[in-house]
């Protein structure tokens, strides 16, 4: 009887040596570490960004309280002046309405409102802004906008000794 399937070729198969397969494990160990290693920093980063956020959100509500302290004595907190942007005593009570251990800046308050426009607040590495989106028409609430920085030092330069 004649072969009628014409397959002619032999299977060879490929057995991996030894150190092959170590070359191999050892890759997907760096692989998967890596992958890992991202996920853990970038997740670390993200929390910090959410408490330094919420940090600056308890810092709106002082200066909003703290103004409204202000407000019966018919002065602002507001101080274009210095480099806060706040008055000293005003700074000091915000620190002390909400502990918290950054630093602020005032860019924007509206006089007759009575309510901060814009501020920067930072805290380590995380830098927070806010800039109120409000019609003029004193309908202020938290519908600003937050944005969150991270920042690294790149490159420093200190001149002599």
């Amino acid at each position: 009887m004649e072969d009628l399937t014409g397959n002619s070729s032999k299977t060879t198969f490929y057995v991996e040596s030894f150190p092959d397969k170590i070359k191999r494990f050892a890759w997907i160990i760096v692989v998967i570490a890596l992958i890992i290693g991202a996920i853990i920093i970038w997740s670390g980063i993200g929390s910090g960004a959410r408490t330094a956020m919420d940090h600056a959100k308890d810092v709106r509500l002082a200066m909003k309280m703290v103004a409204m302290e202000y407000y019966g004595g018919k002065v602002s907190i507001y101080d274009p002046s210095s480099e806060s942007g706040l008055t000293d005593e005003a700074l000091a009570k915000i620190g002390n309405v909400a502990p918290v251990k950054g630093e602020i800046t005032l860019t924007g308050w509206d006089e007759e409102n009575n309510i901060p426009l814009s501020f920067t607040y930072r805290e380590g590495r995380y830098l927070v802004e806010y800039r109120d989106i409000g019609s003029g028409d004193g309908t202020y609430g938290m519908n600003g906008d937050w944005s969150v920085y991270y920042n690294f030092k790149v490159l420093e330069y200190t001149a002599g000794d």
